[in-house]
């Protein structure tokens, strides 16, 4: 009979060190599963918000690609070397053209088509420049005879820097630069298209 008690506790002890064991092993198997699975689940959700945060900037630089048009309200007589001030705003998307002062203001550096056009009449002389940060990237020139009224457009495409300030002015040639406004007619005008980086 003491053989047998013996026996009996030898196994119970021998089931609870094994349970333990097992338990033991199961939980920190279980454990250091979970705790892979945590890491794994963050570096997923990290991963994630990364791409959503680059897809939604991408959206936003998509949505406000710079583009403006402007248009000049009333006669304009300028001397030489003045800014155009063009004053009347009908697209602006990313509020970059600042119509008191009559220069765009590059938000994104790249590729950009820059076009005015410039209206007078009879007798008149208009010469123009397109600067970007006070370097004349593009000319234009209006010289008429006994034509009438009369409009023409010139487009340039010019790479941009961030930050660059781009505007319109009259040249150092001619001291009476004379912009006509037609009432219901064309008007002198500047737009400015974002094409690509660089």
């Amino acid at each position: 009979m003491g053989l047998q008690i013996l026996i009996y506790i030898g196994v119970i002890i021998f089931h609870r060190v094994l349970t333990r064991s097992i338990n033991n092993g199961t939980i920190e198997n279980r454990t250091d599963s979970l705790e892979r699975s945590f890491d794994s689940l963050v570096l997923r959700m990290n991963n994630m918000t990364d791409i959503l945060n680059n897809l939604q900037t991408k959206i936003q630089t998509q949505k406000k690609s710079p583009l403006f048009y402007v248009e000049l309200s009333g006669n304009r007589q300028l001397q030489k070397n003045s800014i155009v001030k063009f004053d009347t705003q009908f697209i602006d998307e990313g509020n970059n053209f600042n119509t008191g002062d009559g220069i765009f203001v590059a938000p994104t550096s790249g590729v950009y088509l820059f076009s005015w056009t410039i209206q007078t009449y009879s007798s008149k002389t208009v010469q123009t420049e397109l600067r970007v940060d006070n370097i004349v990237r593009g000319k234009h020139l209006m010289n008429l005879g006994s034509a009438g009224y009369f409009a023409t457009t010139r487009n340039v495409f010019c790479a941009v820097n961030k930050g660059d300030h781009v505007w319109i002015q009259t040249d150092n040639h001619y001291a009476d630069n004379y912009f006509q406004d037609l009432s219901g007619g064309v008007r002198s005008s500047f737009m400015g298209i974002f094409i690509q980086e660089h």
